[in-house]
């Protein structure tokens, strides 16, 4: 849904043919925490053996 709303709002849009990893994440990625899929990033992971 969030990949169909960047391309109907135009946020992802080139002209051509590209898979969507190409195109910017960062308003998919914003869209992620509005849409009720919260993420994070931890610069310091615990590693585990």
């Amino acid at each position: 849904m969030i990949g169909a709303m960047m391309v109907m709002t135009g946020k992802w849009f080139r002209p051509g043919v590209y898979n969507v990893e190409e195109f910017d994440p960062d308003p998919f990625m914003e869209a992620l925490n509005t849409w009720g899929l919260p993420w994070i990033e931890n610069f310091d992971p615990v590693l585990v053996d």
